[in-house]
């Protein structure tokens, strides 16, 4: 038989039970609306973060446009290649200030252009400058720190052609890259025997005979030379002989030396030098090198290009901040 106080006990329990459950359900609530709120939170920071990055990563590429177009356009001076690429740039980066200052953040950015020359012999001629067609020795270029291209195609009809040790120091068309301290010279000569091209490095009276020098030269049978130094090689074979960077530090001096003995062409061809420095292609008159033509004129020309950009940008807003440090340089150096 059922008494009542086991009625009010079961009804006591009954509330009890639901009470707990409402409990449960609440703190469930909330922990869920907790993870919901902290999943908004963290997506909302990735793309905030990606935002952010993007801001800063993309500055390569804004660079590397404006490098392109700077170094199409075959400045005559240093000054307006360096104008030209700032400007455009710069242009670049107050667009991206404007955008980030409507999003509440800021966006800076610092640089250094550096600007060297693209020097140019694009036709078969003589090595000889622009200004004095019959020079014997010039400087081609002056206290570089730094060469991206050095390249030689020359016939090779003009090359001197004889046997004579001494004759040969002073009559061969000769590569000189000083230090300073020590000069590292590469001789282009004929051989005198058959149609070979002779490169030789070092100083050809130190070998005992011709003979002896032909042996430790970089030879091809051929009407030309393609000499790159970049690549290390003659006529695509590997000419270990054309690396002067381990015999040199600091800054280096090129010059072209024996170009024209007794009023006789010693080297004709084509070449491509391309170096870091505003004022290593000297002298300059009216801030244009004399030893050059402008760019578009006949060879020897020389262009102002940019040769590489050193850079830091900053993006910031009350919650994050964000910087990038790097240089673009996108050439491959010899030096």
């Amino acid at each position: 038989m059922l008494r009542p106080e086991d009625g009010c006990d079961r009804g006591q329990l009954l509330v009890i039970i639901a009470l707990v459950l409402g409990m449960v359900f609440v703190a469930l609530a909330i922990v869920v609306n907790a993870a919901i709120f902290t999943e908004n939170l963290a997506t909302r920071e990735t793309v905030d973060s990606e935002r952010t990055a993007a801001f800063t990563g993309d500055v390569e590429r804004a660079i590397e446009v404006r490098y392109n177009r700077t170094n199409s356009n075959g400045s005559h001076t240093a000054s307006a290649a360096r104008a030209t690429f700032n400007d455009t740039f710069r242009a670049w980066t107050d667009q991206r200030s404007n955008v980030s200052a409507t999003e509440g953040g800021y966006y800076g950015a610092n640089w250094t252009t550096h600007v060297g020359w693209r020097l140019n012999q694009s036709s078969d001629d003589s090595f000889a400058p622009a200004d004095t067609r019959s020079a014997t020795d010039w400087t081609v270029v002056e206290d570089t720190r730094n060469v991206s291209t050095l390249r030689f195609d020359i016939t090779r009809e003009h090359l001197y052609n004889g046997s004579n040790l001494g004759d040969i120091e002073t009559e061969a068309f000769r590569l000189n890259v000083s230090d300073g301290s020590t000069d590292w010279e590469l001789f282009v000569l004929n051989h005198s025997d058959d149609d070979r091209i002779v490169v030789f490095q070092g100083d050809p009276t130190d070998k005992s005979s011709y003979s002896d020098l032909v042996e430790d030269s970089c030879t091809d049978f051929a009407d030309r030379a393609v000499i790159d130094f970049l690549t290390m090689m003659v006529n695509a074979q590997e000419c270990p002989a054309l690396a002067f960077e381990d015999d040199l530090s600091g800054p280096v001096t090129i010059r072209y030396e024996n170009v024209n003995v007794s009023g006789d062409e010693q080297v004709k061809g084509t070449y491509t030098i391309v170096v870091n420095g505003t004022g290593v292609v000297a002298p300059y008159a009216d801030g244009e090198p004399t030893k050059f033509n402008r760019s578009g004129e006949a060879p020897p020309t020389a262009a102002a290009v940019v040769y590489a950009v050193n850079y830091t940008t900053t993006y910031e807003r009350a919650d994050v901040e964000h910087h990038r440090d790097g240089r673009y340089a996108p050439r491959a150096e010899l030096y």
